[in-house]
């Protein structure tokens, strides 16, 4: 059976709407998920675009109905790039955003004679492909590189992104009536790529929201039918590292953080279960604790992260906390029958180095954090200044 194109419009649009009236639904419900927020606008984005689109497509005929549409469309990975940044903890960037959907806008206005129904889609087609680019490798690091459905996000974000960058090429080449842009690239090629693109996106960005929203419910940690009391969740830790922070900065004091990402999480909720990957973190969160000093500030922002705030005299104290935790995590087994140890890979940083933003010295922990992955997990990264060639 061959679906025309009214046919696939009809379907894809019936897709985007109760995807995303889920989801904004969903957010709707939910406190303190600037993510979920961020990533609704991108939902009320596609179905606006898509309600302009079958206007236009009914009959209505009016340049400004497409001229919305491709603003809206543009919001779609946009925003789901700002909602991926908030989720690592880095500024969303709106203001990018809006400017490349102001950029669509004026350039649908002022190509709406020349293109017709097409009208934009030089600005549009670039657009949606360098957002989806941007939002892959914001999937693709920090606390979102840990999780396997980032990861399937990042994939589906990459074809969206290479296809329109061929569209792109293509449509420039050879118009909208090139037998390339037809044969491969037209509206039944893009309303097929999109409709899975959109009911892929939406199951990995809505069990993303409801793991996020797990690791802020509660002021403890809680992994299962476990809890370790002492550890804050990602909102409380938060409040609490920016205060500490002020006051430190007040008196000179000097902080230094430490990262503990457990190594292969996925892999072992893969491989052995999401009850042994579950052991395997409330295990870690006890080392951590017992480890830690009395004074320091513990918080648990994400699934297998933890974090140790403390203010210290020396560079060398920070760096022996990461070596206890690492040297128990050797010597405990989170399974005591099959002799299984997890390991982690940490991070350092020192605000004699980054300052008291705790911005920068989150983005300079996850790089170091990343370092330490990088180089086969189990290893201790001190946080650098990027060196200046003469």
């Amino acid at each position: 059976m061959i679906l025309d194109l009214q046919t696939l419009l009809i379907v894809n649009g019936v897709v985007v709407v109760l995807c995303g009236f889920s989801f904004v639904v969903n957010t709707a419900m939910r406190r303190n998920d600037a993510a979920g927020r961020l990533w609704s606008v991108s939902f009320i984005g596609g179905m606006l675009a898509v309600i302009c689109y079958a206007i236009w497509g009914g009959g209505l005929q009016s340049s400004w109905i497409l001229v919305i549409g491709n603003t809206a469309y543009t919001l779609v990975t946009g925003m789901i790039w700002a909602g991926c940044r908030v989720y690592n903890g880095r500024k969303p960037s709106v203001v990018l955003v809006g400017a490349g959907a102001l950029i669509v806008a004026v350039t649908s206005v002022v190509t709406a004679d020349s293109q017709g129904a097409w009208q934009g889609a030089l600005a549009l087609f670039p657009a949606v492909s360098l957002f989806s680019g941007l939002a892959a490798v914001e999937s693709l690091r920090g606390r979102l590189l840990r999780n396997v459905n980032a990861r399937i996000l990042a994939a589906a974000l990459w074809v969206v992104g290479f296809y329109y960058a061929l569209r792109t090429i293509a449509f420039a080449i050879g118009g909208y009536r090139g037998e390339f842009f037809t044969t491969y690239l037209g509206p039944q090629q893009t309303t097929l790529l999109l409709t899975a693109f959109v009911i892929l996106g939406t199951i990995s960005l809505s069990i993303l929201q409801v793991e996020r929203a797990g690791t802020q419910a509660l002021g403890d940690v809680t992994v299962g039918a476990l809890s370790v009391v002492g550890l804050l969740s990602a909102a409380s830790f938060a409040q609490q590292w920016q205060d500490w922070l002020e006051r430190a900065s007040f008196h000179g004091d000097r902080l230094e953080m430490v990262a503990v990402d457990i190594d292969s999480l996925p892999e072992m909720n893969t491989a052995l279960g999401r009850n042994f990957g579950d052991g395997a973190i409330t295990s870690v969160a006890h080392i951590v604790r017992e480890h830690a000093p009395t004074s320091s500030l513990i918080g648990h922002p994400g699934a297998g992260r933890f974090v140790i705030v403390m203010v210290v005299s020396n560079d060398r104290e920070a760096q022996k906390i990461a070596s206890r935790v690492r040297d128990a995590l050797v010597d405990k087994p989170i399974d005591e029958t099959q002799g299984l140890r997890a390991t982690a890979s940490f991070g350092v940083v020192d605000t004699d180095v980054f300052g008291y933003d705790m911005l920068t010295l989150r983005d300079a922990l996850d790089e170091a954090t990343l370092s330490a992955r990088s180089s086969g997990g189990n290893h201790i990264v001190v946080g650098r200044l990027p060196s200046i060639a003469a």
